[in-house]
């Protein structure tokens, strides 16, 4: 083989693999089922590490007693992308992996062990719209995440909707 062969392949052979890691990166991240989560509670945006906007996730149905924190696996029920019910996985020794038959909809914590808040980065120009409405007592913001089958959370987008009424508490009879 002359040199100028040489000299291509060991140009061209790491920006192939580069090129493939990226692609099989992209084309895992697209996958997974699609659910509406309501949220609560958020953190403005900070100018100094970009524009997103950090919040709180309202998993539906989950104990406020539980709650997400340090929770390492949630399992969902319901039909995507509506959450009827949240709850945690729990083995005979504490958190255990999730199989079909226990979780068919498991979510897992990211690195830092939190389920119970995120983060979705959003355009500068739309960043001020968003933090008006997610501070509007009468609207519900609802961030749609895209979960993977090994239960890696993305969120995608933010939307809002009437926020529901409270549940009324029961009141004693004499």
């Amino acid at each position: 083989m002359n040199r100028s062969l040489l000299r291509l392949l060991a140009l061209v052979l790491p920006l192939a693999g580069l090129g493939s890691t990226w692609l099989w990166t992209h084309v895992r991240a697209q996958q997974g089922t699609e659910w509406d989560v309501p949220v609560s509670g958020y953190d403005p945006r900070d100018l100094l590490r970009g524009h997103y906007i950090v919040f709180r996730y309202d998993w539906p149905g989950l104990d406020p007693k539980i709650g997400a924190e340090g929770q390492p696996i949630l399992c969902l029920a319901g039909k995507a992308p509506r959450i009827d019910m949240t709850h945690p996985q729990f083995g005979f020794d504490g958190p255990a992996e999730p199989s079909p038959e226990t979780c068919s909809n498991p979510v897992k914590s990211d690195a830092d062990g939190n389920l119970a808040q995120g983060r979705l980065y959003v355009p500068q120009d739309k960043a001020r719209t968003l933090e008006t409405s997610l501070r509007d007592p009468r609207q519900q913001g609802v961030v749609r995440i895209r979960v993977r089958e090994d239960g890696h959370i993305t969120p995608l987008r933010i939307s809002f909707r009437p926020r529901p009424p409270a549940p009324s508490l029961p009141t004693a009879t004499p």
